[in-house]
C-alpha cells in the first residue's frame, strides 16, 4: 500500500496547499469580488480593537475607499470598495444618514446616486459596488466621491481613476492589389 508516514506527509502537504488557496492577496482577489455588503468583523472584536467604551459614541472610521482598476477603458466596469468600522452603544445599533455617491469629471458630477436613509452598522463592514463607465465617456481623470451625513457621523472622501477613450473598432483586413498574393500559384 505504501508507507503510512509518506502518505500522511502527502495529505498534509495537499491540505496546506489547499488552505493557502483560500486566501488571496487583495490585488489578486479583486476580479473575484461580488457586489454587496459583507460583515468582516463583529462589533465585539471592533470594540476591543478600538477601545470603543472609552470613545464618544457613536465612533466611526473609514478605513478604506478604493477604486479599481485605477485605469479603465470607457465602456468597462469600474469597482469600488468601502471598508469602515463603527462603534455604537449596542451591537445591533445603526447610524442612519444620507449617503451621496458621485463620479466627478472636471469638477462636475456626471453620475450621482443618493440614499437618504443609509444605515451604517456596528462592527467592520465591506461594501463592494460596480458601475459601468459609459462607452462615450471622455478620456481624462475622474474621482469617485462619497459623502455621508447624519446627526452624529459625517465623512467625505474621494478616490481618483483615469478613463481612456474606447479605441475605435479595427478596420477589416483588405487585400492589397499592388502586392502579390502568396496563395496564388504561378
Amino acid at each position: 500500500m505504501g508507507d503510512p508516514q509518506v502518505i500522511g506527509a502527502r495529505i498534509l502537504a495537499i491540505a496546506l496547499v489547499c488552505s493557502a488557496c483560500a486566501w488571496l492577496p487583495e490585488p489578486l482577489e479583486r476580479p473575484f469580488r461580488k457586489p454587496g455588503v459583507r460583515l468582516v468583523d463583529f462589533p465585539e472584536k471592533v470594540s476591543q480593537q478600538f477601545d470603543c467604551p472609552s470613545q464618544k459614541l457613536p465612533w466611526f472610521k473609514l478605513e478604506t475607499l478604493e477604486v479599481w482598476p485605477k485605469r479603465i477603458d470607457a465602456g468597462n466596469e469600474l469597482g469600488h470598495r468601502m471598508i469602515y468600522v463603527l462603534c455604537t452603544d449596542g451591537p445591533t445599533d445603526v447610524v442612519t444618514g444620507r449617503l451621496d455617491t458621485k463620479i466627478m469629471y472636471r469638477g462636475q458630477p456626471i453620475l450621482r446616486e443618493s440614499d437618504a436613509s443609509y444605515d451604517l452598522r456596528a462592527g467592520r463592514w465591506s461594501i463592494d459596488v460596480f458601475v459601468t463607465v459609459p462607452p462615450d465617456a471622455p478620456e481624462g481623470l475622474y474621482a469617485l466621491q462619497l459623502d455621508f451625513k447624519s446627526a452624529t457621523v459625517k465623512f467625505s472622501r474621494s478616490e481618483t481613476f483615469a478613463v481612456s477613450a474606447k479605441p475605435p473598432p479595427a478596420a477589416p483586413a483588405t487585400a492589397d492589389a499592388s502586392k502579390p498574393d502568396a496563395t496564388k500559384k504561378k
